[in-house]
Order: C-alpha cells, then sequence, then structure tokens
C-alpha cells in the first residue's frame, strides 16, 4: 500500500469541561477507518505516524477479533487459561476482574481505548467499595493492573488486538508506603492482651506476623506440612508475587506450635476457619485485633503493620537489605528500601562507637 492510499486527519475538540483532546483518523483504501483520541498533539500525531508505517510495512494486524470478542470474552479466558493456575493471584484478582465485566464487559475489545480507561479509572475514584469505603489510588492501580496484564497476553500471544491501550494510561501517584511500627513495650502489650483473647487463634497470628514479617494470608494457607520442626524452617508455598520461600521459626514460634494441643494432621491449616477446606479468613480475628489493640492503648495500626515492625526491628538490628528482602519475600529492592534510615541509624552508631574508641570523644585532643 502506498501512502497516498491514506489519508490523515486530527481534529482538536474542547470538551465542556475545558480540557482538550486530539482525535486521530487513518483512513485506508478498501477498509474501515482506524480512530483514536488522545490528550496532546504529539501523541496524536505519532500514533498516526505508527498507523501508517505499520501499513506500508505491511505489519498491521487487522482488528477483526478486536472487533468479534468483548472485554468479557477476554477476562473469561484469561482466567481459564492463566489465572486458574495461580490460585492466589485468581483470588486476589477475581472482585477486580468482576468489576470491569460489569462495567464495561459487554463492549467489544476494539473500544477499549485510552479515554475509556481515563472514564473508568473517575469512576473507580468516585465509586466505594463492598465496605462502603472509597477506593485509595492504590487501590484503582491494582483494578487496572489486574485487567493490564490480559490485554498483555491478548496483544503478544492471541493477537486478538493490536495494541495494549493500557500502556498509554497512566498510573495514579501512590503513597509510599506506611511504615508504622510498635515499639518493644507496645509489642510486648499487644501480645499480653492477645493471649487474653477469646480468640484462640489470634495471639499465634500476631507472633508469627511480628516476629517472623509473614502476610496474614501466608499465616492463614500455612499446613502443618509446611512446618519442619526438625531443621527450624516454615515453608511458605505461594506468596503474595506468586514465588515459595523458606522462612527460620524462631525459637518462640516453635514453642507456641509445639503447645497447640489440635491434632498436626499433615493437610490441616495451623489456623483452622469453620469450613476446613478453606483458610482463616480476616474476620474472625478483626475484631478480636481490635480489641486488643484499644486494650493496650495502641492507636493507628493494621495487622499488616506487624510486618513492617519486624521489618523495622531488622533494619534497626543491623540485617542487610538482601536479608530482608529474603525473609520478606520482596521481588524488588526498592519494596525494602523504606527501612533503608533505620539500617543507615544502626550503621551511623557502629561508626560513631568505632570513631569514639580509636579517636576518642574529644577528636584526639585533651
Amino acid at each position: 500500500m502506498k501512502s497516498s492510499d491514506n489519508i490523515r486527519c486530527i481534529r482538536k475538540y474542547q470538551k465542556k469541561d475545558g480540557s482538550i483532546t486530539f482525535h486521530a483518523e487513518v483512513r485506508r483504501k478498501n477498509a474501515k477507518p482506524l480512530r483514536e483520541s488522545f490528550r496532546t498533539l504529539t501523541d496524536a500525531k505519532n500514533w498516526v505516524r505508527k498507523q501508517e508505517s505499520s501499513i506500508l510495512d505491511g505489519k498491521y494486524m487487522p482488528d477483526n477479533k478486536a472487533r468479534k470478542y468483548t472485554l468479557s470474552d477476554l477476562i473469561d479466558q484469561y482466567i481459564r487459561l492463566h489465572l486458574s493456575k495461580f490460585p492466589r493471584r485468581l483470588e486476589d484478582q477475581t472482585s477486580h476482574l468482576k468489576w470491569w465485566q460489569a462495567e464495561y464487559g459487554h463492549k467489544p475489545l476494539i473500544e477499549i481505548s485510552p479515554s475509556l480507561l481515563a472514564e473508568a479509572k473517575e469512576l473507580l475514584l468516585n465509586g466505594t467499595t463492598s465496605r462502603k469505603t472509597n477506593r485509595t489510588n492504590s487501590t484503582v492501580n491494582r483494578y487496572f493492573s489486574s485487567l493490564s496484564r490480559a490485554f498483555t497476553i491478548a496483544f503478544q500471544e492471541w493477537q486478538w488486538i493490536s495494541e495494549n491501550p493500557f500502556r498509554r494510561v497512566s498510573k495514579l501517584k501512590e503513597n509510599s508506603g506506611r511504615n508504622r511500627f510498635l515499639s518493644k513495650e507496645e509489642l510486648y502489650a499487644l501480645l499480653g492482651h492477645c493471649k487474653e483473647s477469646k480468640n484462640p487463634h489470634l495471639y499465634g497470628m500476631v507472633l508469627i506476623a511480628a516476629s517472623m514479617g509473614l502476610r496474614f494470608g501466608e499465616i492463614a494457607s500455612l499446613r502443618w506440612r509446611h512446618i519442619d520442626f526438625d531443621n527450624g524452617f516454615a515453608t511458605i508455598e505461594t506468596s503474595k508475587n506468586g514465588d515459595s520461600r523458606v522462612v527460620p521459626l524462631p525459637g518462640q514460634v516453635t514453642a507456641y506450635l509445639k503447645d497447640l494441643q489440635h491434632p498436626k494432621l499433615p493437610e490441616e491449616f495451623l489456623f483452622p476457619s469453620k469450613d476446613p477446606e478453606k483458610r482463616h479468613p480476616p474476620s474472625m480475628i478483626r475484631k478480636a485485633f481490635q480489641k486488643a489493640l484499644q486494650l493496650a492503648g495502641i492507636q493507628n495500626f493494621k495487622y499488616h503493620d506487624l510486618r513492617h515492625t519486624c521489618a523495622s526491628h531488622l533494619a534497626m538490628n543491623g540485617a542487610t537489605q538482601g536479608e530482608l528482602m529474603e525473609i520478606l519475600g520482596h521481588r524488588s529492592p526498592a519494596m525494602t528500601r523504606r527501612y533503608a534510615h533505620f539500617s543507615k541509624e544502626h550503621i551511623a552508631r557502629v561508626l560513631q562507637k568505632t570513631s569514639n574508641n580509636l579517636i576518642g570523644p574529644q577528636g584526639g585532643t585533651s
């Protein structure tokens, strides 16, 4: 196809709210025109050039499948062929994908454009969760991440679409992350009230989270076959990122687990729920945990902050970034970097102590 066979057109539109969009179009001989909307003129021009280049090189992917398949078709196939292999990911992402199906499942894939995704972003931000709370920026980003992976596979493996529209939508800015952690005194007080709680699992689940840095889901998924008393290890079979890892058992945790009275059958959960086939849900300890916090006089604290408590005290006791990554199961150093200032404080104390011994407090002068 010659370049003269294509007719390009970029129109500028101003919305009622004053924002500007650019509608780009490439008309092809004996074919349906290609259309897309952009926030900037530069993006529109780049898109036109890319489409024309693909057409001239014979690499343009027909949009028949993108018109044939709906978003619901894509999500169903993605769950069946990919997510079903990763039960934890499926559990975490199901609610996100159901939202997309409910709102846009009827739309053909060709209509899932950056402008539509921008609309979805606003819809998510203005909506509420099942607990009637507003969604945070990080939560909205998780909704987008869950579906973006499906579109990547549809583009790279199934060739249902010519590009992934999520790649042209910016993520919302997230907070750097909570760094709330307990002091020794606060933790002792909390554990004391957890021991006195009527909930039989509260103390153990708090003890393991604070001393081993495990997530709630990792603790709730532990079965007795994952505990190696002889070598002092616990195996986390499937973590949040899909990897497995082995974490040493502190002596306090080992003693607690050995003292548990119920039968230690290999397939039984350490903390069984009412349904023996399912892991312990957060709702079964939520009220008891909040009550223990209240009795201990601890405010602005969540269960997940017990993981931060473990990581922070590890760093303050000289754990390296590599050691923290290994214990916490982080893939990226960026996740562990939030605790770096604790390590620096430890290094500063060591350096000062050495300097005092080597040079003297007065810097070598009397």
